[in-house]
């Protein structure tokens, strides 16, 4: 797994910057989840239970449909 890094520096920011942070925070969340998912399937022929539930559950909250199959 290619590890993700974000430096923010210690300056405030106002609404939109939380705002944008936020969104950054979670994209790179979210492509290390779908990379993580990618290098399980292609290791193993079965997700377990807990991260085939992770994998659903970031789907939902990307608006993704629940069918979708990740292609490895």
């Amino acid at each position: 797994m290619t590890p993700v890094w974000m430096f923010e520096g210690n300056r405030k920011l106002d609404a939109v910057g939380e705002r944008n942070l936020a969104k950054r925070r979670f994209a790179a969340l979210a492509a290390a989840v779908r990379q993580h998912e990618a290098s399980t399937r292609r290791k193993l022929p079965g997700a377990r239970p807990a991260d085939a539930a992770l994998y659903r559950r970031l789907r939902q909250i990307c608006g993704e449909p629940e069918e979708a199959e990740r292609v490895a």
